[in-house]
């Protein structure tokens, strides 16, 4: 079955029907999403554990009380509240007229912010000669994660948006829940490269005007920065009741260093180098990068921050798979 036939079928719906290409014309294939990917993800479903503002009925509890099936709570009768709303039964005890409340559920809005700084340019086929041939830089990987979140996301009939940084926003693509406008979010993708410097806190502060409805916050990052600025630009988001979610993606060789003899390190962002010798600094090195990843974790932790860490050893789809399965069975 085509690529774009299979992803229309397995999404079963959109604002409008997307044609499939006319016979004998060239399909169009995603760098970041394909077609064996989708085969693990077409189950898979991303379920807030907050409480979402949304416009249309979706799969999440919403904070305004309507009509559907969960019973919430009872309230006064007022003049032009519909008679079969009225419960018969509790008028008859009391007196009184009182109508019963159910639980609205509502669509949601997910925003993925993906760093573009430098450093995100570790890895891949710029590193080939020193590293695994199948290894996959930080910034594809985020964007290979983000793109199956994406999908996901929009084929359960919720909205997924687009922000694009390194130290300032480069690209938003606002919230959209349908087949074309993930095909514009992945088009996008294809054409990120990681250059400049980073500043998570103020892209954070920058992109929290774009996000206007509560919603999710999925943040995609080395997170290579300065933990108390982070920390407070993400209490921003906590404050109006995001929900935030922290991929901290970094390559093999930044958890373990490589096995070579001598190498000469360069900051991509600074470009500061130094020489040394892998054997003579890992226990150190391994000692310093496990506390900071425990710091972010602990921060995380404590302001109730998703955090959960994503080694380029590990394939995307396994880290993603695990994750929501794990949402799943911690009762999303």
């Amino acid at each position: 079955m085509a690529w774009r036939e299979t992803l229309l079928r397995m999404s079963g719906f959109g604002d409008k029907p997307v044609k499939d290409p006319a016979p004998g014309s060239q399909m169009r294939s995603w760098k970041h999403l394909t077609p064996q990917q989708l085969k693990g993800l077409r189950n898979l479903l991303f379920s807030a554990r907050i409480v979402v503002e949304g416009a249309y009925s979706g799969l999440h509890r919403s904070p305004y009380k309507g009509a559907s099936p969960e019973f919430v709570d009872y309230r006064e009768y007022y003049p032009g509240d519909e008679l079969r709303s009225i419960d018969w039964k509790a008028a008859a005890r009391s007196d009184r007229l009182f109508i019963r409340l159910f639980e609205k559920h509502t669509d949601m809005n997910c925003y993925l912010m993906i760093d573009t700084s430098a450093s995100m340019a570790y890895g891949g086929e710029p590193n080939a000669p020193f590293l695994d041939h199948r290894s996959l830089s930080k910034l594809d990987y985020a964007l290979c994660l983000a793109a199956s979140l994406a999908f996901v996301i929009v084929k359960q009939g919720d909205k997924a948006a687009l922000t694009v940084f390194d130290h300032h926003i480069r690209h938003h693509v606002p919230p959209g829940g349908t087949m074309p406008h993930l095909y514009g979010m992945l088009s996008l993708m294809e054409r990120l490269i990681a250059t400049e410097q980073t500043s998570l806190a103020r892209a954070l502060r920058q992109a929290f005007p774009l996000c206007r409805r509560r919603g999710l916050l999925i943040l995609i990052s080395d997170l290579i920065s300065d933990e108390d600025e982070l920390f407070s630009a993400l209490n921003l988001y906590r404050h109006r009741g995001f929900e935030i979610i922290l991929f901290h993606v970094l390559h093999e060789h930044e958890l373990t260093l490589p096995p070579l003899a001598n190498v000469h390190f360069i900051d991509s962002e600074s470009e500061e180098s130094i020489n040394a010798h892998p054997k003579d600094i890992e226990t150190d090195y391994h000692a310093r990068i496990q506390a900071w990843i425990d710091t972010l974790r602990n921060g995380s932790r404590g302001r109730r921050i998703d955090y959960h860490l994503a080694g380029t050893a590990t394939p995307y789809e396994t880290i993603l798979q695990r994750y929501l399965l794990r949402r799943t069975q911690l009762g999303s």
